[in-house]
């Protein structure tokens, strides 16, 4: 079996996740970041993922109002494309 893959490629159906989804996991990390029953370093590496998906929800929720906000693009002036047929001839 070749390692040397991408997991991309390996794997081509990755799962995504909404900015709802990131926020949730990012809150769930931070609970546990706080838990002082854990050792120190575990709390570390639970904060760092928590800022790691507080970015991915942001991310996602900037690409949202980038798609809504985004207008679609024009062909040209004219509704009919072969128009210039019909003036050439």
């Amino acid at each position: 079996m070749n390692h040397t893959e991408p997991l991309s490629q390996r794997h081509p159906a990755r799962m995504s996740l909404r900015p709802e989804q990131h926020s949730h996991i990012a809150a769930a990390y931070d609970k546990a970041a706080f838990d002082i029953s854990l050792p120190a370093q575990t709390r570390a590496a639970f904060a760092k993922k928590a800022d790691w998906f507080r970015l991915l929800a942001r991310i996602g929720e900037k690409r949202e109002r980038a798609a809504l906000n985004a207008k679609p693009k024009v062909l040209g002036a004219t509704a009919d494309p072969f128009e210039f047929i019909a003036a050439n001839t």
